[in-house]
């Protein structure tokens, strides 16, 4: 992680664990989950009584289980001004990405898809200068 990103905590949940940063939130969802909008509204509550509301972030997805996701999840976080981009780390092959399907379904260009964790979070962050326009605010957290 480079200076910019500070880790802040963890969150275990039944489905997966989350690491939040000061603007980003690195998951690893767990073997054999399937990450529907059930799962996806417990996490965004959990995210939002920790940072509270309109706070701009970026996620990383870790995908180091085989696990499953709806589409529907990513059609539902449009939604969503605050959640600026998602970048996925493959880090095994699986077969072929569901990413390219995935995209669809997100903000055009704000889904993509990196070999390494440090790509994402360099591409992450500058996403989020954008969705900033190009200022850092100052975050307030609970």
């Amino acid at each position: 992680m480079d200076s910019k990103t500070k880790h802040i905590k963890t969150l275990d949940l039944d489905f997966g664990d989350f690491e939040l940063y000061t603007d980003v939130i690195i998951g690893r969802i767990k073997e054999g989950i399937h990450f529907n909008l059930e799962l996806n509204n417990m996490l965004a509550d959990a995210v939002i009584s920790y940072y509270g509301e309109n706070y701009k972030l970026g996620y990383i997805s870790i995908r180091e289980n085989s696990y499953s996701i709806d589409p529907m999840v990513h059609l539902h976080n449009t939604k969503h001004n605050d959640l600026c981009c998602i970048s996925i780390v493959e880090t095994k092959a699986q077969g072929m990405s569901s990413v390219p399907l995935e995209s669809k379904f997100f903000k055009p260009g704000k889904l993509k898809s990196f070999p390494n964790k440090e790509e994402a979070l360099l591409w992450t962050h500058k996403e989020l200068l954008d969705c900033f326009n190009g200022s850092v605010p100052n975050h307030r957290m609970n």
